[in-house]
């Protein structure tokens, strides 16, 4: 956890650490500092997670119901 006063002062040299800050306003949660790389894969996870065809897939892999198909993430429907 970060100040936010700190965070302010400071915000070139967390940019540049990568990791993940949790900034905080009077002791209270009131942002996320997160490195680029973790954003996007964050993103890309709702993506997924939010593709109803996606997850039956998913669903039905875990379960043994279905063989190995690649998903092609370049594809708004994953090649589904």
């Amino acid at each position: 956890m970060v100040p936010l006063h700190k965070a302010q002062q400071q915000l070139p040299r967390l940019c540049r650490s990568g990791r993940a800050y949790l900034i905080t306003n009077r002791d209270r949660p009131a942002a996320v500092l997160l490195a680029i790389d973790d954003y996007e894969a964050l993103m890309e996870t709702m993506e997924v997670l939010s593709n109803a065809k996606a997850m039956r897939a998913l669903r039905s892999a875990r379960a043994g119901k279905l063989k190995y198909r690649r998903l092609n993430l370049a594809d708004e429907n994953f090649g589904l």
